[in-house]
């Protein structure tokens, strides 16, 4: 069983602690402290990396070529 608990760091205290016995007992928990508040430095970084320009050995030209002659369109008969 795996349970999120968003808190701020300020409202730990026992309660929180008692609780996560309450729900997991005397089972052996690993627990992953993360801050999740970011800054908008590093939310811009993390959108550039992800999205880039795109790398090829083709030219632009030689993509627009290639897409178009892998098309399959042809005209369809249709009954209205």
């Amino acid at each position: 069983m795996q349970q999120t608990f968003q808190v701020n760091a300020s409202d730990l205290d026992n309660r929180f602690i008692k609780s996560v016995q309450d729900i997991f007992g005397d089972r052996k928990l690993k627990i992953v402290v993360e801050d999740v508040v970011e800054s908008n430095e590093s939310k811009q970084a993390l959108l550039d990396s992800l999205f880039g320009s795109w790398e090829s050995e083709e030219t632009g030209e030689e993509l627009v070529k290639m897409i178009y002659s892998n098309r399959n369109d042809s005209p369809r008969d249709i009954e209205l």
